[in-house]
This record gives structure tokens, C-alpha cells and sequence, in this order.
């Protein structure tokens, strides 16, 4: 009776142990395509580039356009990489909360990060050497409503 009773709790231990296995690999985006075990991040990368002789914001990863509405959601992690494939140096700069890349030489890049919890429009300029407006980041609330 006794080996019996060190079967079943070595048997449940080991159950226990590959339950947990499973979900720490599948919480890890093995399974998933996110991972769920960290918060959610939504990853878009732009460049600029000059387009009929004006500066442009072009969206190569996660978005596309010229000087394009960027999407975000609440309560994510909004990154987004800066290139700059111009000829002239760019700064990137988010009106409202004042958030901006360093000064982008031709070939480098940056990359800022933005977390809302609420809905907000911010307007995205260059501000290297003029402010000049480009275009809109949104974060929107998406999900059931009250």
C-alpha cells in the first residue's frame, strides 16, 4: 500500500510539472502568435524619405502610405522604429506628450514607445528644421463598452 501511495503522488507531481511545461511554453507564443505572458505590444516601423522634394514619413512594417494614420490600441505598447532613408537628417517628434527620436542622420534609426490607457489622437511632425506636420498616431479602445 504503501509504494501505491508514493505512485499516485509521484504521478500527480509529474502531472503537475508538465501541465505547468505546457503553459509556460505556450505562454511564451509557441502556440500563439503573442505572447500572453507579457503585456501586448504592436510593432510598426517608418521612414523618412523626401517625396516630391518634401520630407514624408513612409510606413514600411505594420502600416503603409505616405505620411499614414498610425494605430495604436489602449493599454498596449505602441513601438515605433524610425529611419531615416532621406539625405537629410529628420527628428521625429509627438506633439501633446513630447515624445521624440534623437536627431536621425541619413541611415540611422530610433525608436520611441507609447502606452494610453485612454483614447487619444496625437499629431507626429519634423521638426529638424521647421515643425512640419506629417500625420496622426490614434489610440483607440477596442472591445466591449459599457
Amino acid at each position: 500500500m504503501n509504494s501505491e501511495k508514493k505512485f499516485v503522488v509521484l504521478a500527480l507531481i509529474i502531472a503537475i510539472a508538465a501541465f505547468g511545461g505546457i503553459v509556460i511554453f505556450a505562454g511564451l507564443g509557441n502556440v500563439r502568435h503573442v505572447n500572453i505572458l507579457f503585456p501586448e505590444q504592436i510593432k510598426q516601423t517608418v521612414e523618412f524619405r523626401k517625396i516630391d522634394g518634401k520630407a514624408a514619413i513612409v510606413g514600411i512594417i505594420g502600416n503603409s502610405g505616405t505620411n499614414p494614420d498610425l494605430i495604436s490600441r489602449t493599454g498596449f505598447a505602441y513601438i515605433l522604429t524610425v529611419k531615416n532613408a532621406d539625405t537629410s537628417p529628420h527628428l521625429f517628434y509627438v506633439d501633446t506628450i513630447g515624445l521624440k527620436t534623437k536627431l536621425l542622420e541619413p541611415g540611422q534609426e530610433d525608436t520611441i514607445v507609447i502606452i494610453s490607457e485612454e483614447e487619444v489622437v496625437l499629431q507626429y511632425y519634423d521638426i529638424a528644421d521647421t515643425k512640419q506636420l506629417l500625420g496622426t498616431i490614434q489610440i483607440k479602445r477596442v472591445g466591449l463598452t459599457d
